[in-house]
């Protein structure tokens, strides 16, 4: 039958519309037609006008008719698997239709004659409309949630067989079975061929000489992308036949185990024959299976234990192999197996969680899975090793500090993976502890080292992290009091406020050299917005807009031509990180510092010496060293606090000078850092401090409420007699300074009231002291 004549006017009557695209249903469903090229054009007319169908009056008779002609032309015809046919093309665009159709109450009427014809076609359709009719078995279940049907039965058994021939499959993949060269004379021998298949080009000899290419397409039951969408309809049977087929999916899980733990052997591997493509597709297909069983576990945690072992072979072979290309397959990996670790099966990967703790394992070696994977990989990690650290021997949980170290100090991480890296790291303190004494291994030297980890983080912060924050809160409150002055970004003050800026709204100059960081990827930061367009280049700080000088337009300029590097190199990487987040990694490792300085303290040890220094508390040389970098490089990162937000997200940096602390947090913090020295033993701490006595007090002078933790040594009788005798010896040697510097003067006069405060407190140690002191000075 000849196509309907076009014209250009619209039909203005709804009745002769519908009726011409019911000519062109007709048109489709003629047996006796062999004119396919109308057929197909039927169909894409009425695939290209749908929504005017739709919004026709009379689309419940059209419907009606499309549905019935539509199935029987699916039905009684043969499929094809070549992608270019007519037939093909139009069979596909049929199955697309009905996919198309909305699913209101018109449709009711037909979801189980159309869900009968989707499920026919499963095992006899080619890969393409196979991935069709799955997606309208699931949209009409998951809208219409029909009544249970034998086809349900038969589908999840049709499923099921499928998965046991999978590993007899696995031949075709690892290429023992060599492909046959299709025959562009009879293709269905080579699609009815048993095993695993891909889309197949040939290329055929034309009469008149030339060549032709045609896409083979493999039967949906050979087809690893079909294979990969069938978990989702088995759990959505699930959700809505529960009762009816719980002992049925139950017999999914042997099959599930059977199928993550597949692998193609390293000889198959690098084989000329191995298809890498096909490879990725049955990656997929194993990723999505574990997905499933990540859905069912806790449902059939009892089953799904007694086959753990080839659990765990199964997820670690997965992590071991999956293509470094495919990110995406990584992703719902590390998703599925941080659902797995949420259960009791945790325990079961103790074992082997040795394998989990190296990056190419877990992250894998791509590029952009190092960009965009490693802070759900890391969390996932943490989160399985902070469950099972009472189960991990001294040498995981050494492999656990090791990396989650590194991490601690990987700028190109978010901030909050870096913190979550420090609370981790203070969950295995004890642990290490415990694991030492009953393995007499070197628990305390792990310790150490991850002290030393946290003190270089206080450098990274003072040096890397304030800096960038205090400008930008010193360009605020700058423009708000000069409206639209030029602000010069690398001064901080414009030009009329350079001689009256002092040094209560400045941060003590440190060198601007990086600490060490570790190579790594660098990964988008949720705290850094992408640049804009804008001519003028400027910054945004909590609603206020800074304008950027010349002179710093042409540095960026210059910054933006260098050569990129995977590696942070300069402070621009650390710019973007925000008060609060530097406050909350300031109080986690402090209270980190304290944990690890009591793990240390108490640790036993193997040796003789280090094991009488652990019974008194006391620390070697070397490791008082790294005390003593403790406290110039905290003191320096507790600047932070020095920011005081508003509740109009208005920051001002408070005067150095101020008396009271605001801020309930930095008290505490305060006084946790002067417990970390409390607890330890009066050499050592005399030992530090008279070290450092200077830069306490400068650091006092440019951050008074820091006296906190001078106040709190002399309220503390372990430390209060040692820390008054050194800090009264500083005192008396400056005495001559006093009133020739204001503000010396006054800073003095408050440190020797401290001190005197302390007599009141501990008379009998102090005021000796004091009476020898100034007998001496005499």
């Amino acid at each position: 039958m000849p196509l309907p004549v076009q014209t250009t006017a619209q039909p203005t009557d709804a009745v002769t519309t519908i009726n011409k695209y019911r000519q062109y249903v007709t048109i489709i469903a003629d047996p006796a037609s062999h004119n396919h090229d109308a057929r197909l054009k039927a169909a894409q007319e009425i695939s290209e006008n749908f929504e005017i169908i739709i919004s026709s009056p009379h689309y419940p008779t059209f419907l009606e008719t499309a549905i019935q002609r539509f199935v029987r032309v699916l039905r009684e015809e043969n499929p094809v698997f070549i992608a270019e046919s007519q037939i093909q093309q139009l069979r596909k665009l049929l199955l697309e239709i009905i996919h198309r159709i909305p699913t209101n109450d018109h449709l009711r009427n037909y979801v189980t004659q159309v869900l009968e014809l989707m499920f026919f076609l499963l095992d006899r359709e080619n890969e393409e409309n196979v991935l069709v009719c799955l997606r309208v078995i699931i949209e009409l279940h998951k809208q219409f949630r029909p009544h249970m049907a034998p086809e349900v039965h038969q589908f999840l058994h049709f499923v099921k067989k499928i998965y046991k021939e999978i590993p007899t499959n696995m031949k075709t993949l690892e290429g023992m079975q060599v492909s046959p060269t299709p025959d562009a004379l009879n293709i269905q021998l080579y699609v009815e061929r048993p095993g695993f298949a891909t889309q197949t080009i040939i290329t055929i000899n034309q009469s008149d000489g030339s060549k032709v290419q045609q896409t083979i397409l493999p039967r949906g039951i050979n087809s690893l992308k079909v294979l990969a969408e069938y978990p989702i309809i088995v759990v959505l049977m699930y959700q809505l036949y529960k009762q009816t087929v719980h002992s049925v999916v139950a017999e999914f899980i042997p099959l599930i185990m059977n199928t993550i733990v597949l692998q193609p052997s390293q000889q198959a591997r690098s084989s000329a024959h191995f298809n890498k493509e096909m490879y990725v597709d049955f990656v997929a297909a194993q990723i999505k299976t574990l997905s499933f069983l990540a859905y069912i576990i806790k449902i059939y945690q009892e089953l799904v234990n007694s086959c753990a072992p080839q659990m765990v072979k199964g997820i670690l072979g997965l992590f071991q192999h999956c293509p470094s290309e495919v990110a995406h397959l990584r992703k719902e990996l590390l998703i599925a197996v941080r659902h797995i670790l949420a259960t009791d099966l945790r325990n079961r990967f103790v074992p082997s969680i040795d394998k989990l703790f190296e990056e190419s394992v877990l992250v894998g070696s791509g590029w952009t899975s190092k960009e965009s994977l490693r802070p759900l990989a890391y969390s996932t990690l943490a989160d399985l090793v902070h469950h099972v650290r009472q189960h991990l021997p001294l040498q995981h949980l050494s492999l656990a500090v090791h990396l989650f170290s590194k991490n601690v100090h990987d700028e190109s991480l978010p901030c909050s993976i870096q913190t979550m890296s420090c609370k981790l790291l203070l969950n295995l303190v004890d642990c290490i502890r415990t694991k030492s004494e009953q393995e007499h291994g070197n628990g305390r030297e792990i310790l150490m080292r991850m002290l030393e980890v946290f003190v270089l983080k206080f450098h990274t912060i003072a040096k890397n992290q304030l800096p960038p924050i205090f400008k930008k809160v010193r360009n605020q409150g700058t423009n708000s009091s000069t409206n639209e002055k030029t602000i010069n970004l690398s001064l901080g003050v414009t030009s009329s406020q350079t001689t009256t800026t002092d040094s209560s709204t400045s941060v003590p100059a440190t060198p601007a050299t990086p600490a060490p960081a570790t190579p790594g990827f660098p990964q988008s930061n949720p705290f850094q917005s992408s640049s804009s367009g804008a001519s003028t280049p400027s910054i945004t700080v909590s609603g206020t807009q800074v304008v950027v000088s010349d002179k710093e337009k042409e540095k960026e300029l210059k910054e933006e031509v260098k050569p990129k590097t995977y590696l942070p190199t300069n402070s621009a990487q650390h710019s973007n990180y925000t008060v609060t987040d530097c406050r909350n990694l300031v109080k986690t490792v402090i209270c980190g510092v304290k944990t690890i300085t009591w793990g240390v303290s108490s640790c036993k040890s193997g040796g003789a010496e280090t094991s009488f220094a652990a019974q008194n508390k006391q620390f070697h040389p070397k490791e008082t060293a790294v005390f003593v970098k403790l406290v110039k490089y905290a003191l320096q990162a507790l600047d932070i606090y020095q920011i005081q937000v508003s509740t109009t997200g208005q920051m001002v940096v408070r005067p150095a000078n101020t008396q009271s602390v605001r801020l309930k947090e930095e008290k505490e913090v305060l006084e946790h850092f002067a417990g970390v020295f409390t607890m330890m033993h009066p050499l050592t701490f005399k030992e530090i401090y008279t070290t450092t006595i200077d830069f306490v007090v400068e650091r006092i002078h440019q951050n008074f409420p820091l006296q906190i933790v001078a106040n709190a040594f002399l309220a503390n009788p372990t430390t209060s007699a040692t820390f008054a005798t050194i800090l009264v010896e500083y005192l008396l040697d400056r005495l001559e300074e006093m009133g020739t510097n204001l503000e010396r003067s006054n800073l003095y006069l408050k440190l020797f009231k401290l001190v005197f405060g302390s007599v009141s407190l501990f008379a009998a140690e102090n005021e000796q002291m004091l009476k020898v002191l100034l007998k001496n000075n005499e």
